[in-house]
């Protein structure tokens, strides 16, 4: 016991008196006892690693394969998106819905093609359809927020490196935006007249 507070009830001798003993004095004369000496001659010996069993030492830094990582990650992204199902149903309705609106309140019928101010109806329809479209994904913001604590301590640790927790949240997550995308097209794309005729 180091502790200056805590030694003198630690005191073994009872012959001789309490005298506080300092951390080096500790050391140096664990040092000179046989057992310190002993097992310095023990660490001054370099570890054989060929003796080693080779499951008992990492040599790599993921003692996993990369493949089977990602594959790891691909799985649980697919878990969590299934898990968040409504989620994603909802903001494809909630995308169809605001389509409808903004197709009837740029009805192809209202708007005509003859002047400059007719132009900026078409460019305002565009850009609420992009405004739409990028706001649209901000759901997600709060549930990716939300797992950055656990991303962070994994990998921190050293469970994945931080391409394979991303890389499959991209990619699964680029057919959910099509698709959302596809349906404000759908919907908008010739009922506001960004195309003359429907074959378009």
């Amino acid at each position: 016991v180091t502790s200056r507070k805590d030694q003198e009830q630690y005191w073994a001798d009872k012959n001789r008196p309490y005298r506080y003993v300092s951390v080096t004095e500790f050391t140096n004369k664990f040092k000179q006892f046989h057992v310190g000496v002993r097992l310095e001659q023990e660490l001054s010996v370099p570890f054989d690693k060929s003796s080693a069993h080779k499951a008992a030492l990492v040599y790599s830094k993921n003692s996993v394969p990369t493949r089977d990582i990602f594959k790891a990650c691909w799985d649980k992204e697919w878990l969590l998106i299934k898990r968040n199902s409504f989620v994603y149903i909802f903001k494809t309705a909630q995308i169809v819905i605001i389509a409808v609106i903004a197709a009837t309140l740029f009805l192809r019928t209202e708007m005509s093609r003859d002047n400059e101010d007719d132009a900026a109806l078409y460019i305002g329809a565009i850009l609420f359809a992009m405004i739409m479209n990028m706001f649209n994904g901000f759901a997600e913001l709060a549930l990716t927020i939300g797992r950055l604590p656990v991303f962070y301590k994994h990998r921190d640790h050293l469970f994945h490196p931080a391409w394979t927790y991303t890389l499959p949240n991209f990619l699964l997550r680029i057919p959910i935006s099509i698709f959302e995308s596809l349906a404000w097209m759908v919907v908008t794309y010739y009922t506001i007249g960004f195309a003359p005729e429907a074959s378009r």
